[in-house]
């Protein structure tokens, strides 16, 4: 049964068309997830979706009743980010609606959070649709991709890895398609150069005959020449005729490299933390944290929300005594305030102000990050706020530091942008600590880890994913553990049901049971 139905939908702002939209529906109970660029209209399409913005014409129709999750939610000073997304999602499922729109629900939530709204609406019965930037989010949760890209809506069926593969093929088609076209036409421009060179008299006669027999088998010589003009005609037509095929877009390879007197070698020491402790007024976040953090490494922090991550990088920033920096270590800090910005100069001039790289290395990080050539001269003011945060990474990654600090710099960034980052940073020749919640971002990145859990900051030398593994490897100890102490509990509760038992025996008896319920505990 048919969820939503859209018919013939139009929404321009300004002079510019966001999309067009003739015919698109969704079935009941299928999870979309909504992809594309940032500043396309995906959250105009997801607001006229649920009825909160009105298209410039056509028509939405909606079986049942709707729950919409903004992407900024009210300001309430008593709570997070990550405390004021998890009331609406429960205030909305509490509402039960048959049609759910979600923009950015992701975005201010820890991992496990992130998860356990994975299994939430997995569960829900409902139709979703949800904006996200999170790919391991929409791989888990999606059933259908819609992809918003110029101007209009393509569909995918699978979930966000699916549509990867799908648009990969495509791809593979579109380079072949150009391939083939190319081909095609050198083939008819090589025909084309020949019968001019016969026409003007420059080729060679064919050494296996005379002159004098290859003059006598061609016609005369104005006869040749208006052959060959009329064959070249011929050429040109079908050339002129070829469908033409564009060449395929293929986002060039970058590797950041810093100049010889800017880097560390390779395996020293830049960070080393002795003793280093941080507290609120309420609690401890971490305590006597000790471990040494290595040249070249890509280090992603992780941990809960509130558990420390930023107070961490403060404290590294803030020259902590528990902190000493290695020899020629220069650190440039990405915070989400942007406070590298010079909004009183273009997009280029805050570049210049800050590279040590030559004007084409900045002209291709800054092109990877989605800028083009029109941008450079724009004021940093009109910039938006996904394009101010590709600019403030492009200073730090193109700038004379070998130690960069980033605090969540994926909040903000499309897919397209988050993929471009993970391609700079991995080529990037320092050494990067990064906070992020993205896991996808995380897996791709991160050489090491700094684990804050328990109120403690530990090294993990190894990726996301051997962490991961390691961490399910406990996980299934603990399981094993907890099941032979239940049944060690089974057993001693059925000692103290025997009629003849001691008064001794028993004490020892329910002693023991304490001490194993404790522990399973």
């Amino acid at each position: 049964m048919l969820a939503i139905e859209i018919n013939n939908i139009r929404k321009e702002i300004a002079d510019r068309v966001l999309f067009e939209i003739p015919h698109l529906m969704a079935n009941r109970g299928e999870r979309v997830g909504i992809v594309g660029r940032n500043g396309l209209g995906k959250t105009t399409l997801l607001e006229i979706m649920a009825g909160v913005t009105m298209p410039d014409q056509g028509v939405v129709t909606r079986n049942g009743t709707a729950g919409y999750l903004p992407q900024i939610l009210p300001e309430d000073a008593k709570l997070s980010g990550g405390e004021k997304t998890r009331k609406a999602v429960q205030r909305i499922l509490a509402e039960q609606p048959n049609l759910l729109f979600a923009d950015e629900p992701t975005s201010n939530l820890d991992v496990d959070s992130v998860k356990h709204l994975e299994r939430q609406w997995k569960r829900y019965a409902g139709t979703l649709f949800v904006i996200s930037h999170d790919r391991t989010f929409l791989d888990a949760v999606c059933t259908t991709i819609w992809e918003l890209d110029q101007a209009r809506i393509t569909v995918y069926p699978g979930n966000y890895s699916a549509y990867e593969v799908a648009k990969q093929a495509e791809r593979d088609k579109e380079e072949a398609g150009y391939e083939q076209y190319q081909a095609k036409k050198r083939q008819l421009e090589d025909s084309q150069q020949y019968h001019e060179q016969v026409a003007q008299g420059l080729r060679k006669p064919n050494k296996r005959f005379s002159s004098r027999q290859i003059r006598a088998a061609k016609p005369g010589k104005g006869v040749q020449e208006k052959k060959q003009h009329k064959t070249i005609k011929a050429i040109e037509q079908r050339i002129d005729r070829l469908e033409k095929v564009d060449k395929p877009f293929q986002q060039k390879e970058i590797k950041i490299t810093l100049p010889e007197q800017n880097q560390i070698k390779q395996g020293n020491t830049v960070i080393r933390v002795n003793g280093l402790s941080a507290t609120t007024r309420q609690r401890v976040l971490f305590s006597n944290a000790r471990f040494s953090l290595k040249s070249g490494k890509k280090v992603a922090i992780i941990g809960k929300n509130a558990s420390g991550k930023t107070t961490f990088l403060r404290q590294i920033i803030g020259a902590n005594e528990a902190v000493k920096l290695g020899d020629n270590v220069k650190i440039a800090y990405f915070d989400q305030q942007l406070r590298q910005l010079d909004l009183a100069k273009t997009l280029w001039e805050n570049i210049q102000a800050v590279s040590i790289h030559d004007d084409q290395m900045n002209r291709d990080c800054l092109g990877s990050l989605q800028f083009v050539a029109a941008d450079l001269a724009k004021n940093t003011t009109v910039l938006s706020g996904g394009e101010r945060v590709k600019l403030a990474l492009a200073m730090i990654l193109l700038s004379d530091a070998n130690v960069l600090i980033l605090d969540e710099p994926t909040n903000y960034l499309d897919i397209h942008a988050m993929k471009a980052l993970e391609t700079l940073i991995s080529g990037y020749s320092g050494t990067v600590l990064f906070v992020s919640h993205d896991r996808t971002f995380v897996r791709k990145v991160a050489t090491s880890l700094l684990v804050l859990e328990d109120a403690q900051l530990r090294l993990f030398e190894g990726t996301y994913s051997d962490w991961e593994d390691a961490k399910k490897t406990l996980e299934s100890r603990v399981e094993e553990d907890k099941l032979l102490l239940e049944m060690e509990m089974s057993a001693i509760a059925a000692k103290l049901m025997e009629p003849r038992l001691t008064a001794a025996k028993r004490e020892v008896l329910e002693k023991r049971y304490q001490e194993v319920a404790a522990k399973r505990k």
